[in-house]
């Protein structure tokens, strides 16, 4: 079954009568809400989490999800033999609650998210597990940014006594969307600034991650998408410099330019920047956590299908979310047992698939380019 929104998105960009399945996984290593308890205390202060499955479901990896998410990945082989494999995007650093409190919100600090990890019941051994994955190649990450937090905007909301972001900063909590009786500004979107001025910062921020995502993974990130909204523009050239050379990226390309401003770009698979840089663009979608999508997979199959009618590879969008189970292990047990389920058969209906990271995908175009 052809449909029509999603042909009209594949028929231009690079094509290959391979048949390519790449995991795009945005979020690993930041925060969301903190825990259980936590949330129970955010909905009596009346903040609204009901529309939005992120703050209900989604929280920092344990021990356990890793573990369980890569029994299921390794279950599975492509025609080559080879393990399914997922592209973590990874936030490498959190807010350092603590001491941004102690100083009385004037100044931001944050942490490694290694060190995050240690703060965290039950995921001591995480670190290691992404080793594992990387050794295995059945996690291998993509840069998603330093924290997935516009630290400005967050920054001031706390400064000016926003109730909602007070009461959830005292809960280890970022992402709440709005309160019954308060206006909560959007503060996850990192690299889309409110005023010009801003933008200047984003340059050490993205050299920040970059390093931290060296000293962690003993490898540069040369792949990369931006937390929750398009970046600025002007950060292509310093990614560039730090050795990103694949970036996904929207179709059109909304990306800010201060000021409540906008510029446009569209893009297509394979398409080229003037730094070389290759852009990905995703044409699925994998979210079993949302309840917005019942039939995910076999949604996610339509969408595949499609791809592969127009001779494009599957870039499956797939958060976090779906896997972990620190506030309801009952959504990673139901987004363990999907994946599991659409995995089966994909591999079933194509057997000759091929299960790629986002880099070994982009390499391939560049050689193809």
């Amino acid at each position: 079954m052809i449909i029509l929104r999603k042909s009209l998105s594949n028929i231009i960009g690079w094509n290959t009568t391979r048949k390519i399945i790449v995991i795009e996984s945005d979020d690993w290593g930041s925060i969301r809400t903190r825990s259980k308890v936590d949330l129970e205390k955010i909905v009596k202060n009346d903040i609204e989490i009901f529309s939005n499955h992120f703050i209900k479901n989604d929280a920092l990896e344990s021990n356990a999800d890793l573990s369980n998410l890569f029994e299921i990945l390794n279950r599975h082989k492509d025609k080559n033999g080879n393990s399914v494999v997922f592209t973590p995007m990874s936030i490498m650093a959190n807010p350092d609650f603590e001491r941004i409190q102690k100083n009385g919100f004037n100044e931001y600090f944050y942490e490694n998210f290694t060190e995050t990890y240690k703060k965290y019941h039950n995921s001591n051994n995480v670190h290691n597990l992404w080793q594992e994955g990387i050794n295995n190649r059945l996690f291998v990450p993509g840069l998603h940014g330093r924290e997935h937090l516009n630290v400005k905007a967050w920054m001031d909301a706390l400064k000016n006594k926003n109730k909602g972001m007070l009461f959830a900063f005292e809960h280890g909590t970022i992402g709440i969307s709005s309160t019954k009786n308060q206006f909560i500004p959007e503060h996850l979107a990192a690299f889309y600034p409110h005023s010009t001025e801003e933008i200047e910062t984003y340059h050490q921020i993205i050299t920040d991650a970059s390093d931290i995502f060296l000293k962690s993974f003993n490898f540069n990130a040369c792949h990369f998408v931006g937390p929750n909204k398009e970046p600025v523009k002007i950060l292509d050239k310093t990614m560039a410099s730090l050795g990103i050379q694949y970036m996904t990226v929207s179709k059109l390309r909304k990306h800010p330019l201060g000021n409540n401003k906008n510029g446009f770009e569209l893009n297509w698979l394979g398409r080229k920047n003037e730094f070389g840089q290759i852009m990905l663009t995703r044409n699925c979608s994998f979210e079993p956590s949302s309840s917005t999508n019942v039939d995910c997979v076999n949604s996610c199959l339509k969408e595949i299908e499609n791809a592969f009618f127009w001779h494009k590879p599957a870039i499956i969008s797939s958060h976090r979310v779906n896997y972990v189970g620190r506030i309801n292990q009952e959504n990673a047990e139901k987004g363990l047992k999907d994946l599991d389920n659409l995995l089966f058969l994909i591999i079933k209906k194509w057997p000759q698939v091929e299960f790629m990271t986002s880099t070994e995908l982009g390499a391939l175009m560049k050689s193809n380019i």
